[in-house]
């Protein structure tokens, strides 16, 4: 019996090996996610900054074309000056002009502020393009690194569960039985270790004379508390 509790307790460490290995095959998966939402995210900055670029330069282009009047407009009305023929029509005509230059050094103003604001922006365009630029570089790399480590990760987990598969086989089918049940029920944690009377796959207690029993690994022993087949080896 007691080499089938140790072959057991061998077949749970490899059993161990192969759910992490699981794990970070789980992972893969989330970690392309999360690539693949932060280069989606930087992609819908840039399709922002675009959209709110082109419509500045629309405003300014419109601005430009409302100062093109504005000094049409300015250049008619000082040829009218030569032909008013009072002073009152020349005083209206001269606040008209006064008027008119204000709204142009206005429509000049905002033509400049929108400028300014493209030009910030562009910038801001620029360093998104090679931000996602750097990061696409950096995903295809790590996807690359995933996909083969996800390869080797395959190839070792096929290998390890061979090798508990084997060790399984050299036990009675009672046990063996017995340990696929637990290891469905807990967590893949059918056998585990015991130290100072305290289970160490579910942290309890166990009797003090059940423990000197476990330390023997002469018979078949269950963890009052979880179930688990309990063998003892000291500093494992």
């Amino acid at each position: 019996m007691e080499r089938e509790l140790e072959t057991l307790f061998e077949a749970q460490k490899i059993e161990s090996m192969i759910m992490e290995g699981e794990q970070k095959l789980l992972q893969a998966p989330k970690k392309l996610k999360q690539m693949e939402d932060r280069l989606a995210e930087v992609r819908g900055k840039i399709e922002k900054e675009q959209e709110i670029v082109e419509e500045l330069e629309k405003e300014r282009r419109k601005k430009e074309k409302e100062l093109e009047g504005e000094k049409e407009k300015i250049k008619k009305l000082e040829v009218k000056l030569y032909d008013v023929k009072t002073n009152k029509e020349y005083q209206a005509l001269l606040k008209e002009i006064e008027s008119a230059k204000e709204a142009n050094d206005r429509t000049e103003e905002d033509v400049l502020v929108l400028m300014d604001k493209v030009e910030d922006l562009k910038k801001d365009y620029e360093a998104s393009q090679t931000e996602l630029e750097k990061l696409e570089k950096e995903s295809e790399i790590e996807k690359k690194a995933m996909e083969k480590e996800t390869r080797s990760m395959d190839e070792v987990i096929a290998k390890l569960t061979t090798e508990r598969d084997n060790l399984l086989s050299i036990v009675s089918d009672n046990l063996r039985n017995t340990y696929n049940i637990l290891r469905e029920r807990r967590g893949g944690i059918a056998v585990t270790n015991v130290r100072n009377g305290v289970c160490l796959g579910c942290n309890m207690n166990i009797p003090p004379q059940l423990f000197i029993e476990v330390t023997k690994n002469k018979q078949l022993i269950q963890c009052p508390s979880c179930n688990r087949i309990l063998f003892f080896r000291e500093n494992d």
